[in-house]
């Protein structure tokens, strides 16, 4: 019977699995083996309450390990799903000077290809190769190859200089912990609060050297601290969670260890700390009177007790608590299971009341890695007292979901009113509920006040235009510029203007990214100058923009070879002049220049007429030489010759064939399909290897274009020949100016007849 019950349940079939296992209990006797089936089945369809009850009375017959429940995690994880990350809560409202990683004031500031700036050390200790702001994955990053940001680094030592000398004693404090003197490091973490009092991570350190201390009251006053300056860090709940446990509140660390994995499920000590916890309220010690003890449980219920009988409704959650969080519980279910199984052999010794036992806990610190990466030795009391029975559920599955999804659209607020500084205020919008219309209880971060005699304009001047900086990128060398002024450096030489570092590797991933924490400083300190600046920008693209229809426009020219409307012609770009032409055209979103062909051996003495081309792609070399495939467009005469940039200019009109009298569309047509027929002739009876030399370049031979009153600038089959007849320059130009169609068919015609006499005669 046992093994039809679990080959009902291998199979999903939960429901007839429950009634074997409810049967076989009947007849056999209850067991722990049995009452786990049951209570697995139970949890797989859905009824948490039966659940819940079964996995206690099998806890009453025998010990159960933390892995034994992993079928009723998989089941919670289906009813609570993760809307929101910490990341992605926080990064909505990152403060400019704040590093992601550890939510501190960025010390060593160091840009990535995507353009966010993070602390290094908090780089350095990163396994993962991903932006926590962007997402992009960095496959190549090597953090010790990138300088510090110059510009960040010193607008954060000008603007705030006590947060800096602040963060200098909390080094100080790391080295102490580093060393396990402990009293000490306390001393250099008060120190650091009393210069920047909202310091988050001092206090979190501190809160950590006194639990180290076994001082948990203390750690527990400095963990909430943390949590009123910043409720979207995870590690402020681990700090709680860590020191409730030490005071054995178990109950209360579980709901602060959720909390933080909900936030970020990557915290391996938050998981250790979580299971060992959960385990002592699963399996509890038997109180003195099993009576009284369950009387009080039901009129003083516990703050877990209470989320979990309402179904975790905002109301009862805990003041930091909102219901995002809890939606995090699949994730934190999951890696819990994980972790309680590195917990199966503490287990046992856990179950001796008032015995103390030296537990090995790993955490790897995103700020100090050398304050917690050694081995720590943390004193974990257990439990003299626990309770008499453990927690169930009061709904089941249907109503715990419809329960959770009514209450994601209720109006959530963030947590009550948070204490700020002038220092450091606690940024607005962390948790971005929907239907929130309460969001300016906490002051926005990126408004945060600074003294109008530190912001000096000048400091954020380009070093190569002199003015603002616009769209400013940061080279692996530290150095910021304007993105178009870079280009146009790398354009001549792969080095840094300024330092003369090699920036091939830069040029050949073709970074484009701002970076975001200088861009948001101009925004929001030089919003004026910003915009002035920005308006200087679009006034030297706009000409780009004139290219009309009609009339006259300023058109870039590349002085190269002779292009034909409706013809592909693919150019390679080396010349630093042309491929800022290029990239300015891409800018600007026009797409287009002209081409014209030189006369002489000067550039600037090119031809009277020319052909708009249209860019269709660019690929791009590590060198930063480029592959454009273009295609010719309008025609135009050019009226004025100048330059701009290093490139020709030219002011043009542009030119289309003149419709002829509806009485002389049949006289074209058949003057048409004379000239093609006899071009088609003329081609069929070329060479093959020049027939397919033809075909490689040029493609195919068109087909007719019956209806050639559609076609502005003549019908396309008649400029592919023109493109492959050998004619002389002059020759296509003037066919290309040619405002008449008849005109045009009956020059190419004379050419043709002239090319097939001669082959006769040879």
């Amino acid at each position: 019977m046992v093994d039809l019950a679990r080959q009902a349940f291998n199979t999903n079939n939960f429901h007839l699995a429950v009634e074997i296992f409810e049967r076989t209990i009947t007849e056999n006797g209850p067991s722990v083996d049995l009452y786990l089936g049951l209570a697995d089945s139970f949890a797989k369809t859905g009824q948490f309450n039966k659940a819940f009850e079964t996995y206690s009375s099998a806890s009453r017959l025998g010990s159960i390990s933390p892995e034994k429940l992993k079928h009723l995690v998989t089941s919670l994880v289906n009813c609570v799903k993760g809307e929101k990350t910490s990341e992605q809560m926080f990064k909505q409202s990152q403060c400019l000077f704040t590093c992601l990683i550890c939510r501190g004031l960025l010390k060593e500031p160091v840009t990535i290809p995507c353009g966010h700036t993070y602390c290094r050390s908090c780089l350095e200790k990163g396994q993962s190769k991903s932006c926590k702001n962007c997402g992009v994955v960095h496959y190549y990053l090597n953090v010790s190859r990138l300088k510090t940001n110059f510009l960040i680094s010193r607008v954060v030592q000008q603007w705030f200089p006590s947060e800096c000398r602040a963060a200098d004693l909390k080094s100080k404090g790391n080295n102490f912990m580093e060393r396990h003197k402990f009293e000490r490091a306390i001393v250099s973490y008060s120190e650091a609060l009393e210069l920047a009092p909202t310091d988050h991570l001092s206090l979190s350190n501190r809160s950590h050297a006194y639990a180290l201390l076994e001082n948990y009251k203390a750690a527990l006053e400095d963990a909430e601290k943390v949590i009123e300056i910043r409720p979207d860090w995870p590690k402020a709940y681990f700090r709680k969670g860590r020191a409730l446990f030490g005071l054995d509140q178990y109950e209360d660390a579980v709901v602060a260890l959720l909390q933080c994995l909900a936030l970020d499920p990557s915290i391996a000590s938050a998981k250790d700390y979580l299971s060992k916890a959960l385990h002592k309220i699963i399996t509890p010690l038997p109180p003195d009177d099993p009576k009284a003890a369950a009387l009080h449980q039901q009129m003083h219920p516990s703050v877990l007790q209470q989320l979990i009988m309402s179904n975790f409704q905002t109301t009862r959650l805990h003041p930091c608590v909102t219901m995002e969080h809890v939606m995090q519980l699949k994730n934190i279910i999951n890696d819990t299971l994980e972790a309680a199984t590195n917990f199966e052999e503490s287990s046992n010794m856990d179950q001796k009341p008032n015995q103390g036992r030296v537990e090995e806990i790993y955490y790897r610190n995103s700020q100090h890695e050398a304050m917690e990466q050694g081995n720590e030795r943390i004193k974990c009391a257990s439990a003299p007292n626990s309770r008499s029975t453990s927690p169930t559920m009061s709904t089941k599955a249907t109503r715990f979901r419809d329960d959770l999804s009514l209450s994601l659209k209720r109006s959530r607020n963030p947590s009550g009113s948070c204490p700020t500084s002038p220092s450091r205020e606690p940024p607005a919008k962390m948790f971005d509920m929907a239907g929130c219309s309460e969001r300016d209880s906490m002051k926005d971060e990126n408004e945060r006040k600074i003294p109008g005699d530190l912001l000096n304009r000048d400091d954020f001047d380009c070093s190569l235009c002199y003015r603002l900086l616009y769209d400013p990128v940061t080279t692996p060398c530290g150095h910021v510029f304007c993105r178009r002024c870079l280009d146009r450096c790398l354009d001549h030489q792969s080095s840094c203007p300024l330092c003369k570092s090699s920036l091939a590797e830069y040029l050949a991933e073709r970074r484009q990214s701002v970076t975001e924490s200088v861009q948001g400083i101009l925004r929001t300190y030089f919003s004026d100058d910003y915009e002035e600046r920005k308006k200087i920008h679009e006034e030297e693209l706009v000409e780009f923009t004139r290219m009309s229809v009609e009339g006259t426009a300023e058109i870039p020219v590349f002085v190269c070879t002779q292009a034909f409307p409706g013809i592909a012609c693919p150019l390679h770009i080396f010349e630093p002049r042309y491929r800022l032409m290029i990239r300015q055209c891409m800018e600007s979103g026009m797409r287009q220049f002209g081409m014209v062909v030189s006369l002489t051996d000067d550039d600037d003495n090119f031809s009277d007429f020319g052909t708009m081309l249209e860019i269709r792609d660019v690929q791009f070399f590590p060198d930063g030489r480029s592959i454009v495939d273009t295609i010719g467009g309008r025609r135009f005469k050019v009226s004025s010759r100048g330059k701009r940039d290093g490139y020709n200019t030219a002011k043009v009109e542009f030119i289309f064939d003149k419709m002829p009298p509806q009485e002389k569309f049949e006289e074209i047509k058949e003057v048409q399909n004379d000239v093609y027929n006899f071009a088609k002739i003329w081609f069929d009876a070329l060479p093959g290897l020049q027939r397919e030399q033809i075909h490689k370049h040029c493609g195919q031979f068109p087909a007719l274009d019956e209806d050639f009153t559609q076609y502005p600038n003549g019908p396309r089959w008649l400029w592919w020949l023109v493109s492959v007849l050998p004619l002389n320059p002059q020759i296509q130009l003037s066919l290309l100016a040619m405002v008449q169609l008849k005109e045009r068919l009956e020059g190419v015609k004379k050419v043709i007849q002239y090319m097939s006499s001669r082959r006769r005669s040879q």
